[in-house]
C-alpha cells in the first residue's frame, strides 16, 4: 500500500514539473507575439502619416513635393524611419515658408501705406427749392496725398458728426478723393480722422 502511495506522489510531482515548463513556454510565446505585433505597427505608416505625406506633394517647395511623390510610389521598399523623418522635416519646412511669406506680406502692406497722408476739404452748396426755401448742403472731401490709401471709415468730431459716403473709389489713389455728406453744421467741424483698413489712424488737416 505504501509503495502505491509513493508511486502516485511521484507521478503527480512529475506531471506538475512537466506543466511548469509548458506554462512558461506559453507565456514566452505570448510576449513574442506582442513584440511581433508592435514591430509590425512600427513597420508601417499610420493613416495620419500617409495623409501628411500626400499633403507634402502640394508643398510650395518643388523638391519636397517631388520627394513626397517618390516615397508614395515606393512605400514597400523605403525604410519607414526614413519616410517619417522626411515628413517631420517637410512640415517644418512648410511652416517656415508660410511664416516667411506672411512676414513678407506684412512688410509689403506696411511699405504700401507707410507714408500715408491725407487732407480734407469741406464743400458747401446752397440749393433753392420752390423758389423760396434755401437749403445748405455740406460735403466732406477726403484727399489722398499718397500713392494708395485703403479707407475703412472716417470719424468727424470724434463721432459727434455723422458722415455718410456719397462717391469716390476705395483705395484712394494719389490726388483722388472720396466724398461724404455731412450731417452737421460744417462750420463746427474741428477734427477729421481717417481710419485705414490696417487699423492706423490719420488725423487730417484742412486743405
Amino acid at each position: 500500500m505504501k509503495k502505491i502511495m509513493m508511486l502516485a506522489t511521484i507521478a503527480m510531482f512529475t506531471v506538475g514539473c512537466e506543466k511548469q515548463p509548458e506554462a512558461a513556454q506559453a507565456q514566452n510565446n505570448a510576449v513574442k507575439t506582442e513584440a511581433v505585433k508592435a514591430k509590425a505597427q512600427t513597420d508601417q505608416l499610420t493613416e495620419k502619416e500617409l495623409q501628411d505625406l500626400e499633403s507634402l506633394e502640394k508643398s510650395p517647395s518643388e523638391e519636397t513635393a517631388a520627394t513626397a511623390g517618390y516615397y508614395l510610389s515606393n512605400l514597400e521598399v523605403t525604410p519607414i524611419a526614413e519616410i517619417r523623418e522626411f515628413i517631420a522635416k517637410g512640415w517644418e519646412e512648410w511652416e517656415t515658408l508660410n511664416r516667411q511669406e506672411a512676414e513678407k506680406d506684412a512688410q509689403q502692406t506696411s511699405s504700401d501705406q507707410g507714408d500715408a497722408s491725407m487732407q480734407y476739404r469741406i464743400e458747401i452748396k446752397n440749393q433753392v427749392f420752390g423758389g423760396k426755401h434755401e437749403v445748405e448742403t455740406a460735403y466732406l472731401h477726403l484727399i489722398s496725398l499718397s500713392d494708395s490709401i485703403t479707407l475703412d471709415r472716417v470719424v468727424v468730431n470724434r463721432g459727434n458728426c455723422r458722415a455718410d459716403y456719397r462717391d469716390g473709389a476705395n483705395p484712394i489713389l494719389y490726388g483722388k478723393s472720396m466724398r461724404f455728406f455731412l450731417n452737421c453744421d460744417p462750420r463746427n467741424v474741428r477734427e477729421v480722422v481717417a481710419v485705414l483698413k490696417d487699423g492706423r489712424e490719420i488725423v487730417m488737416t484742412a486743405q
